[in-house]
């Protein structure tokens, strides 16, 4: 082994540890460990107070749902958490951080999901919506 290989060697290791350590970000807010009282209760104010949640990496466990827009021509991904009785739904939108083919690489509408991604606003005009950002998903 030459000299260069002997340096070269520990220093591909170091860069790979610190690109593996930057990509680790811990989770933020773990939706799927709380109970279902919480998580609703936790979305809730994920969106009627965003603000307080920009840029933290959220985890959450709910059923996959889409929307295609027909004004804007873009389809809007969504996850979706009923509260502890069932009545009442909310949920997230989302964009995936590696892009997929709808529907042939999606689950089914309605299929259990988990997402984790970065909790972000995108403004939309006037409006403005809480979004999940750069997320993984799988099925349940």
């Amino acid at each position: 082994m030459s000299r260069h290989s002997k340096i070269a060697v520990p220093t591909l290791l170091a860069v790979f540890l610190l690109a593996v350590q930057a990509f680790a970000k811990p989770v933020d807010i773990d939706l799927t460990r709380m109970s279902s009282t919480m998580v609703f209760a936790q979305v809730y104010n994920m969106v009627t107070e965003p603000v307080k949640f920009i840029g933290k990496r959220v985890k959450m466990k709910g059923v996959f749902s889409s929307y295609y827009d027909e004004e804007t021509k873009r389809r809007f991904f969504g996850c979706v958490i009923a509260d502890a009785l069932a009545c009442c739904s909310q949920g997230l939108a989302f964009e995936l951080a590696k892009e997929r083919k709808f529907p042939d690489e999606f689950p089914a509408e309605g299929a259990a999901i988990t997402i984790d991604g970065i909790f972000e606003m995108e403004e939309d005009g006037d409006d403005a919506f809480p979004i999940i950002r750069n997320a993984t998903m799988s099925k349940e």
